[in-house]
Order: structure tokens, then sequence, then C-alpha cells
């Protein structure tokens, strides 16, 4: 019994493929076993990430990036969050514009970047716009069908009350898709961050996709994928902000509210 108080928990056991991954690499790497000029060892890697940390140039770099990503995903959680309850509450608007927001969400927001660099030129500006647009889809879709799925005895409970219409959108539909709002905006942060970094690779020499792309033209590999390394590590810590935000959600749901699918 002592032995088995003693096993990891599902966190730990979370670790234990990619430090396995980490100490193979590692010992494949020394031994010469894979030598390949642009994949260096885990412990390059990390020396190069330490170095950029200290010469303050990633710290430049990684603000710039979550600040364009914070504020698309700002952006998509309000615009995304008012249409998706303007087309939960109305059906017959949903009919009409499906055919046409279908169309526009299947567009790449990267092969939107010619028109984007065109209109606006290069710039946060420019950065923020694409990332803002490719985020708005997931929320507005997941906020929609959060709305549409609010149950009926709810909207009798408003109707027994004889709330007004904007009331009853405060008080038991927004409460009620708050929960399938917070999980668009989970997948929102996520795409928001790839699109920037994309748009920052093309177009600005500023940012994690700036540094990704000059660490590359200088041929440093340890750099470039200490980079790699810092786009993932916000990835997680973003997912792991807006996942702390869902019990919120859903502790300020009415009773009996559906939450996301």
């Amino acid at each position: 019994m002592s032995g088995l108080r003693r096993l990891p928990g599902p966190g730990g056991m979370s670790l234990v493929v990619p430090v396995a991954v980490l100490v193979t690499w590692q010992l494949l790497t020394s031994a010469g076993v894979l030598d390949l000029e642009f994949l260096p060892p885990p412990v390059e890697i990390g020396r190069a990430l330490a170095v950029e940390v200290m010469d303050g140039e990633l710290p430049v770099d990684l603000a710039h990036t979550v600040a364009v990503v914070l504020i698309a995903t700002a952006v998509a959680g309000v615009v995304g969050g008012g249409l998706g309850v303007a087309l939960g509450l109305v059906p017959a608007l949903r009919i009409h514009v499906a055919a046409s927001f279908d169309f526009l969400r299947t567009i790449p927001a990267i092969a939107l970047m010619p028109i984007a660099l065109l209109l606006l030129g290069p710039g946060p500006s420019t950065e923020l716009l694409l990332a803002a647009y490719a985020a708005t889809w997931p929320v507005l879709v997941t906020t929609a069908g959060g709305v549409a799925g609010v149950p009926d005895r709810l909207r009798d409970v408003a109707r027994t009350l004889r709330l007004s219409a904007a009331r009853t959108v405060g008080r038991i539909v927004v409460p009620a898709a708050a929960a399938s709002w917070l999980a668009g905006a989970r997948v929102a942060a996520i795409v928001a961050l790839h699109v920037t970094v994309v748009a920052e690779m093309v177009m600005s020499p500023a940012g994690l996709g700036g540094g990704l792309v000059e660490s590359l033209q200088g041929l440093n590999p340890p750099r470039m994928w200490a980079y790699v390394v810092v786009c993932g590590l916000v990835g997680i810590l973003l997912q792991g902000l807006l996942r702390r935000l869902v019990p919120l959600g859903l502790t300020g749901r009415p009773a009996g509210a559906a939450g996301p699918s």
C-alpha cells in the first residue's frame, strides 16, 4: 500500500513521455547516433534559451507576441461572443447568415495576409487583425450553440418572472452560455497564437515568429529551437489560464443549463 501511495498522479504521469523523449534525444546526440546539423541536443537548446533570456532579446519578442495574442483573443471574445448571442437568440438570423459565415470562417486567415498587407502594411495592427479574425470564429460558433441550447424551462422561468428581454439575456441566457463561450475562448487563444507567429514570420521582424526567422537565416539551430520551445510554453500557459476560468463560467451558470458538447 505504501508503494501505491508513492505512485505519481495524472499530472506526474503526463511528464513521463516528454522527459523520456528529452533524455533519449540527449543520449543519442551525445553518442553521435543522432548527428543532425539542425537538431541540436536539448542541453544546447537550454543553453541558447538562457543566453537569449539574459540578453533581453527573447523577453522583448515574447512580450510582443503575447500582447498581440491577448488583445486578439479579447477582441474575439467580445465580437464572437456578441455575434454568437445574437445568432443563438434569433434562429431566423442564424439561418440567413449561416452560408455566408460558413464561407468566411473556412478562409484561412493566412490567405488574407496579402490583402491585409496591401491595406494596412506590415506591422502589429496587421498581425492583430489577422489573429482576431481567425480567433473570432471558434468563440462565435460555441457561443451560438450554447445560447441556442439554453433549456426552455429557463426561458419559462424568465417569462414567469416577467423579465424584460434585456434582463432575460443578462440573467438567464448569458450565464447559461458562459461555459460554451469559455470553451470557444480556449480554442481562440491557440488559434490567435498560431496566426500571430506565422504573421510575424512572414512580415515582421518582431515577436517570436521574427526570432524564428532570424535564427533560421543566421543558421543558429539552438536559438531556433529555443524559440520553438517558448512558443509551446506560451500555448500551454494560455490553455492553463483559460482552463481555470471554465469552472468560474460553470459556477455562474443557472442550474439545469447545458454546457458545451
